[in-house]
């Protein structure tokens, strides 16, 4: 059963990943789209290519047609979502 308690962590940790993702302020990144930690990002560049680099440095992502997918588990600790992030950035601010 999923306590109200840790829904409300859930949504706390998909606010806090959107709201760094649309900071993030880089060339291949538009809008984002999702709720809760199912977050769709619009990308630039190819988004096979940022999942595929992604993962390359751990980061498991899908893609969504040009969309760039993060589907992370809902008890995803804090620190592990910041390390995501960081991934995506570096990925990211390469040009196309």
């Amino acid at each position: 059963k999923l306590s109200d308690e840790f829904l409300e962590e859930v949504n706390a940790k998909g606010a806090y990943l959107r709201e760094q993702i649309e900071a993030l302020d880089l060339p291949c990144f538009g809008k984002t789209r999702g709720m809760g930690l199912m977050i769709g990002i619009k990308t630039t560049r190819n988004a096979k290519e940022v999942v595929m680099e992604c993962m390359d440095k751990g980061v498991l992502c899908l893609t969504a047609k040009d969309k760039v997918r993060l589907l992370p588990a809902l008890n995803i600790p804090v620190d592990t979502l910041k390390e995501a992030i960081d991934v995506i950035k570096s990925v990211c601010a390469k040009e196309e």
